[in-house]
């Protein structure tokens, strides 16, 4: 008989999500045990998918294991087409984060990020307020609202839902950054490296893979 965090972990990897220390802490500490890695493998490879790490290792994906369908390459190069799609958008608010931070790393998992602090900054270098501005007419994050704070939590709801940040406590306007960043990198280098995906053997490499 399974487990119910077997259970709970194959259920959210199959559905797609990151599982990492912020996003899920009780299945990704499941899953660091090698054992319970082997039983989630087994499970998934019945319906042709793999577990498999980000390459900064901080957080667990599910992935295909076999590529060579039509159907399964169509369906990874859609995933990848929605990333490159809204590539500069997420490249905007990157530069947006490390701009109002003064530092020269992006977003990286277990980041903390406060929508008062945030609008604070921006209200200290109104220089800012157009990059911000700009950020929020992006469709990945469009809202109607003008003034930085309507636009602040606009960008940081959008975030959340999508999975790249997870509220802590009960404010709503504090969010620790999740693993789906580490996800994201690797999928923006993928698509750096490759200009775009082209052709039906992209689907082969190893990062394509990645749910």
């Amino acid at each position: 008989m399974s487990s119910p965090l077997f259970e709970r972990t194959v259920t959210a990897l199959l559905q797609e999500r990151v599982i990492c220390e912020v996003s899920d802490d009780e299945l990704y500490n499941y899953l660091l045990l090698p054992g319970n890695q082997d039983a989630v493998n087994r499970f998934l490879s019945q319906v042709n998918r793999t577990l498999r790490q980000t390459s900064a290792r901080d957080a667990f994906v599910c992935a295909y294991l076999d590529t060579s369908d039509a159907e399964t390459r169509e369906a990874i190069r859609h995933q990848f087409r929605d990333v490159a799609n809204n590539l500069e958008a997420f490249v905007q608010f990157l530069r947006l984060v490390m701009m109002l931070g003064a530092n020269d790393r992006p977003v990286l998992p277990g980041d903390k990020l406060s929508e008062g602090a945030i609008l604070e900054r921006i209200a200290a270098a109104p220089a800012l307020e157009s990059k911000l501005r700009s950020l929020a007419e992006k469709k990945v994050f469009h809202t109607k609202r003008a003034d930085s704070a309507g636009q602040i939590r606009a960008v940081l709801s959008s975030l959340e839902k999508m999975g790249y940040l997870k509220p802590v406590g009960t404010t709503g306007s504090l969010f620790r950054a999740t693993g789906r960043w580490s996800w994201l990198y690797d999928a923006m280098t993928f698509i750096q490296a490759h200009e775009g995906i082209q052709s039906s053997e992209d689907a082969d490499s190893e990062q394509m893979r990645l749910h």
